[in-house]
């Protein structure tokens, strides 16, 4: 009879648990219900951290340049893209586009690729396809030319930069984005800057002009340092 009795008042209590109108609760309170969506969203979390890409270099793409903070490649599969991806775990992102949809230009890299923290100053050379009815030039449409240029991290857009000449190969960046050149001028050179506090448009900012000596050119963390006319002078590039 003790045997039966026990029975029933399992049965009743498993009833009263599920008639109950609040979530069941486990050890201090806790309630059940949230335990079990706190421990499925922990094996997500630890799922996405192990499936989360990696900056690392495809197969068959050629490393450019490479730091603690960025990787930069050329990679053929795509042909001939330029690619940069920011250490560890940063997302591959188009550092140049040899050829772009709709358009009749070819770019290409020239010289190396100077990197600083998250970015990465180049110089490309660009051509336009020749002149034909299929792809017909304005009066006086130049051909080809040079740009140097610095990535933008994270933003919808490509790189930005200014047009330089052939010759004009002295460039540096900092670490917050902000890029410097010079670029050949009737009576000398033209210092300019250009990203961060000074904005991304073209042609930046005219820092200095004159008889300046590139060899003097150099960019020291935030420091722009140079001469003209055997004058050394400097700027900051934090703005």
């Amino acid at each position: 009879m003790r045997k039966i009795r026990c029975v029933v008042v399992a049965v009743a209590l498993v009833a009263v648990g599920a008639l109950a109108s609040g979530p069941a609760f486990a050890a201090k309170g806790k309630p059940v219900g949230h335990l079990v969506v706190a421990a499925k969203a922990k094996r997500a979390g630890h799922v996405a951290r192990r499936h989360r890409p990696r900056c690392r270099v495809p197969s068959r793409a050629k490393v450019l340049a490479k730091s603690r903070r960025l990787l930069v490649y050329q990679d053929n599969n795509f042909e001939d893209v330029y690619f940069f991806c920011v250490r560890p775990n940063g997302r591959t992102e188009t550092l140049l586009a040899s050829e772009v949809e709709f358009q009749t230009t070819h770019s290409k890299l020239v010289g190396g690729v100077r990197l600083a923290g998250r970015y990465a100053a180049f110089r490309y050379r660009w051509e336009r396809a020749p002149c034909s009815q299929a792809y017909p030039c304005a009066p006086g449409e130049q051909l080809q030319g040079y740009y140097v240029a610095i990535n933008r991290p994270g933003l919808p857009y490509g790189p930005v930069g200014d047009s330089v000449g052939e010759n004009d190969t002295t460039f540096g960046l900092t670490a917050g984005g902000v890029l410097a050149w010079l670029k050949a001028v009737p009576g000398g050179e033209e210092l300019h800057v250009l990203g961060g506090p000074f904005g991304t448009q073209a042609p930046g900012l005219v820092v200095d002009s004159g008889a300046i000596d590139p060899a003097s050119f150099s960019v020291q963390g935030t420091t722009l340092s140079w001469t003209n006319a055997g004058t050394p002078k400097s700027f900051s590039l934090s703005g």
